[in-house]
This record gives structure tokens, C-alpha cells and sequence, in this order.
């Protein structure tokens, strides 16, 4: 036995071990993308040779590899992050709305992800602390690589990043020089990274670059104490598939179902399945198409004010410094519901507020945005205890196994959206004058929906379960009255296709009387010369390619396809 312990002892003070374990754990999410990825022959190799080699080179530079394991922190750290993302969907790099994420998503959304990405952490965990705990030891014993060794290892690693270069050239002749940017770990993902700063960099700078922008927007029929009251509701995670009204076979939606003057659009696909790029298009005149300037832009928010409406923000989402606070933060009274009582409040909070603004006669014209959470993971949090219909409702853990589980919790979220929405339209029905309410949600949610056990949403490479989304309009029988072209355009319309993106802010338009620049009648739910554009997907990069080529599987395909049939 004291033999034993004796080499063990001997075997890890020996400096070349370190050396090579950092390689190898280093490496680790470069077979794990070639397994993953759609990377050719050519490039499978490149990715595996070129940083194996860089590695080896980098490790072999100075004797005290203790210290050199800690330079190389960083990159470990990358690899820790891309094994979790390859844990929870499967597939990708880290993308650059990944890490704008990790900038802007609160505290309490953060905290309940992770609890139930334990697994994954406790893995790499695993995989990088051991290394780490032994270059400390060897920094205090100051433990020195052989030169011999050093030698030797910095010789194979030119070796294998020549051999991987040689390769990345010959690969020149059948692909594009992109190919090595996108396909190589970490290069691929350091290069997401100056681009999230960039754009981190662009939004922070956001109120320069949009103080000059204006709608020009003005009221059609300008009649003096007209009071009109629009509502105009962000939703979040809400998939179309889950809703009655869409033809969902359990009573998700028993109170707006019975809802008269209420359109319900079955055919909606959103544009980006991730929040910080959705919301500000659904805040704005922005699309896909165009997003790339949205640092220049102003919301709804603001040709409303322009046109002589009093505006008001109300969100359930904390102030996270992204285009939807800075959007947000142009109403003339901007509210957020208090995080400081709980972890998370309920949308149910907002309803106090909208009742406050409905009974404000000071000003006839309001327009209020409001910014829910929706059916948000932790679904079974995002409503009262006692609001729980579909049982059991409590997840212990998110996994395939606890499908069942999962999506009652979710329908019982979209029930409590259902209870919500109703109460806002009965509130604005109370009023007895000109109002509508128009509701989107901002991208759906993968719920173990197929053998591809995807769960959540954000995913680089969207799902047809992320993209289709619950969407509706409702006016109030004086707007009726007033308007009965709307509600018969809006009928008609419902059996088309739509993007949220497009249409709500030039639905809203027209609904208010609004005349602005921007407005584009082919993209308005109550014009009758709207229609559907080609589908299109916002990527990461922020390019806008069509929905079929923008990575979707087979399986999604298929499903998008049956949506967009007849559009």
C-alpha cells in the first residue's frame, strides 16, 4: 500500500502530468463539437489539430506549469461554457446572444436556469477543478517542467498546429475563409465574443445614435377629449401550441375564450426565438431586415407621444440596461413591479396599474405598453399556488421524464396569461370607450416535445416549438362601433400567417389613427392590403435569411411547413 501511495504521490507531482491533463481537458469540447456540429471532413481535423498543437505550444512556454494552468483559465472557462450550452441543446457554439445574455438576463431568471443545470455544472466541475486543484499544489511546491520535456511537448504541438494549418488551406479550396472562423474552438467563440461587446457597446450608446430619430407621427382625426385607451402587451415564452384558442385540446383558455370581438391569430411565427432581440422589434418598427440599425431607432412608445397620446411602460421584467428599458424608459410614466418583496412577482401585479391608468380621465388618449413574464421557466412560479388547474404542477427536476409535469405547470401558466388578459380587457371594457388591446408573445418554448429532448428556449438554431407563438387582437364594442372594418379585416386576416415583428406596431398604428413615416399599410392586421412576407429568422450574426435555410432540422421543417401551407 505505502508503494502505491508512493507512486500515486510521485506520478502527480511529476509536472509533465499536469501538463498533458490540461491538454486533454482543454480539448475536450473540440471532439465534443466535432460530434455535434455539421463540420466537413477537413475541418474535423483543423479543429481537433490546430488547438491541440496551440495548447501544447502555450503549456511548454515556461517551466512552472502551475502557473501556465492558470493563465489558461480563460480558456478553460470557455470550455466549461460551451459543454453546458452542448448539454442543454444539444448542438452549437457559444453564440453572441448568449453572451448578451449572461449581461442582461436579471438575477432571479439566472438563478432558476441554473438550479436546473446541475448536472451539467457538477460535470465540468469535474472535468476542470482536478487540474486546477493540482497546478495550486504545484505553484506552492514549485514544481518546474523538465526542459527535455518542455522540448519534446512544444516540438509535437508545432507538429500538430502545422499539420492542422496545412489542412485549413487545402480546406480554402472547397469552402470560405469564414469556415475557419465559425469551425474552430475557441477561435469561433473569442470572435462572438468581440461581437457581443460590440453590440453591448452599440446598446449602451443607444440614447446618441436615436436622439435625432422622429416618427413625424400625428393623429388622422385630431377630436379634442376623445378618450381612447390602447393596450399593447409584450408576452414571454408563450407558444401558440398551448393555447386553446389555437386548437389546443386542454381549457388553457376558458376566460378569453368567451371573450367577444377577440381575434386569435393560429398562424404566428416570430422572428427570433430570444427576448433581448423579439421585444425590441415587437417594440418597434424594427424586423429582421433591419435590426442591425435598431441603435438608431425609437419605439412606439415615442410615435405615440408624437401623435398627443399619454404613454405608459409597465413591466414585470427588471431594468437589465437592453433596448426594452431604454424603449421603455420614453413613456411618459415608466413603472416596474417590486422584486424586492419576492423572487419574482406575478404578472398579476400589473393589473393593479392598467386599473390606475383606465381610471385616469386627466388624459383622454393613453397608449400603455405592458412587459409580462409570461409562461418564463420556472413555469410552476409564474403563478399562484392556488391558480394550479393541471396537477401535479411541482418539478423536481427538468427532465425528459418530468414531461408531464413540465407542461402542466406550463398550461397552467398560460391559463393565469388567460386570466390576466381577460382582466384587462374587462377593465378597458368598464370604461365604455374607444379601446383595443393587442397581445404577442415574444418566442415560444421547447418542452421535450420529440426524441430530440430539447428543452427551453434561445437555442442558436431555433426550433419550430421556439418560433410558433401565441398572438391576438381585441376591440371594445365602441371601437366596433366606430371601426366595423376592423373587426371583419381582423377575421379575415386571422387565417393568415403573420409576424409578430412586422405587425403589431403598424396594426397599432392604424388601430390609434396614427399617421407616421414608418407605417406600412401591407403590414397591418386591419388593413386589407396586408399579406405575409417570405418567413424569414433573425440569426445571431444578425443576418435575416429565410426561415428554411436559417438551420432548422428536418422535424421542424416539416412543421413550419404545415403552418406556412396555404399562407
Amino acid at each position: 500500500m505505502k508503494r502505491l501511495v508512493y507512486l500515486f504521490k510521485a506520478f502527480f507531482n511529476h509536472p509533465g502530468v499536469l501538463s498533458v491533463w490540461v491538454v486533454i481537458v482543454l480539448i475536450v469540447p473540440n471532439f465534443a463539437l466535432n460530434i455535434t456540429e455539421n463540420y466537413g471532413g477537413i475541418m474535423k481535423f483543423v479543429n481537433v489539430l490546430i488547438p491541440l498543437g496551440t495548447y501544447m505550444i502555450l503549456m511548454s512556454l515556461w517551466k512552472r506549469t502551475g502557473i501556465t494552468t492558470f493563465l489558461l483559465l480563460p480558456f478553460m472557462v470557455l470550455g466549461a461554457f460551451q459543454l453546458v450550452l452542448l448539454y442543454l441543446y444539444g448542438e452549437s457554439i457559444i453564440a453572441v446572444d448568449m453572451f448578451l445574455n449572461v449581461v442582461t438576463t436579471n438575477m432571479s431568471e439566472a438563478t432558476e436556469l441554473l438550479s436546473n443545470l446541475m448536472l451539467a455544472i457538477f460535470g465540468v466541475i469535474l472535468l476542470y477543478l482536478p487540474p486546477l486543484i493540482l497546478a495550486g499544489i504545484h505553484i506552492l511546491r514549485k514544481v518546474s517542467l523538465g526542459e527535455t520535456f518542455r522540448k519534446n511537448m512544444r516540438a509535437w504541438g508545432i507538429v500538430m498546429a502545422l499539420i492542422g494549418v496545412t489542412l485549413a488551406c487545402v480546406n480554402l479550396f472547397s469552402a470560405s475563409p469564414e469556415s475557419f472562423r465559425r469551425s474552430v474552438f475557441p477561435v469561433n467563440v473569442i470572435d462572438n465574443m468581440f461581437l457581443a461587446a460590440h453590440r453591448y457597446e452599440a446598446t449602451e450608446r443607444y440614447h446618441e445614435t436615436s436622439k435625432s430619430f422622429t416618427y413625424n407621427s400625428r393623429l388622422k382625426n385630431n377630436v379634442e377629449n376623445n378618450r381612447e385607451i390602447f393596450v399593447y402587451v409584450i408576452g414571454e415564452t408563450s407558444r401558440a401550441l398551448n393555447w386553446q384558442l389555437a386548437g389546443y385540446d386542454r381549457p388553457t383558455n376558458p376566460v378569453l375564450g368567451n371573450v367577444k370581438n377577440l381575434v386569435f391569430f393560429k398562424r404566428a411565427i416570430s422572428e427570433s426565438n430570444t427576448t433581448h432581440k423579439s421585444v425590441p422589434m415587437l417594440m418597434s418598427f424594427a424586423c429582421a431586415e433591419n435590426f442591425d440599425s435598431i441603435n438608431c431607432y425609437k419605439s412606439i412608445i415615442t410615435a405615440m407621444k408624437e401623435a398627443g397620446f399619454y404613454t405608459r411602460f409597465y413591466s414585470n421584467q427588471a431594468p437589465n440596461r437592453s433596448y426594452i428599458e431604454y424603449f421603455g424608459n420614453e413613456a411618459d410614466d415608466v413603472r416596474y413591479t417590486d422584486y424586492t418583496k419576492v423572487p419574482h412577482p406575478y404578472d398579476g401585479e400589473l393589473l393593479p396599474m392598467v386599473e390606475q391608468a383606465v381610471a385616469d380621465t386627466l388624459h383622454p388618449r393613453q397608449f400603455i405598453v405592458l412587459h409580462t413574464y409570461g409562461s418564463h421557466f420556472q413555469y410552476n412560479d409564474r403563478y399562484p399556488k392556488e391558480k394550479a388547474y393541471f396537477k401535479p404542477d411541482r418539478v423536481t427536476e427538468a427532465d425528459r421524464s418530468e414531461r408531464q409535469v413540465l407542461v402542466n405547470a406550463y398550461d397552467n401558466a398560460v391559463r393565469y396569461t388567460d386570466q390576466l388578459l381577460g382582466n384587462i380587457i374587462q377593465c378597458l371594457d368598464s370604461a365604455d370607450c374607444k379601446s383595443a388591446l393587442l397581445y404577442s408573445a415574444d418566442h415560444g418554448e421547447d418542452i421535450f416535445d420529440d426524441e430530440r429532448e430539447r428543452f427551453l428556449h434561445a437555442s442558436p438554431i431555433p426550433t419550430y416549438y421556439q418560433l410558433h407563438v401565441a398572438m391576438l387582437a381585441w376591440m371594445s364594442d365602441e371601437m366596433c362601433r366606430r371601426h366595423p372594418e376592423y373587426i371583419k379585416i381582423l377575421r379575415r386576416n386571422s387565417e393568415k400567417c403573420v409576424s409578430p415583428q412586422k405587425t403589431m406596431f403598424n396594426t397599432a398604428l392604424e388601430l390609434t389613427g396614427v399617421e407616421a413615416d414608418r407605417f406600412k399599410p401591407s403590414r397591418s392586421l386591419v388593413n386589407d392590403r396586408y399579406r405575409y412576407e417570405d418567413p424569414v429568422y433573425l440569426t445571431d450574426l444578425n443576418q435575416a435569411v429565410p426561415l428554411m435555410n436559417s438551420g432548422v432540422k428536418q422535424a421542424d421543417k416539416t412543421l413550419l411547413a404545415q403552418l406556412l401551407s396555404n399562407r
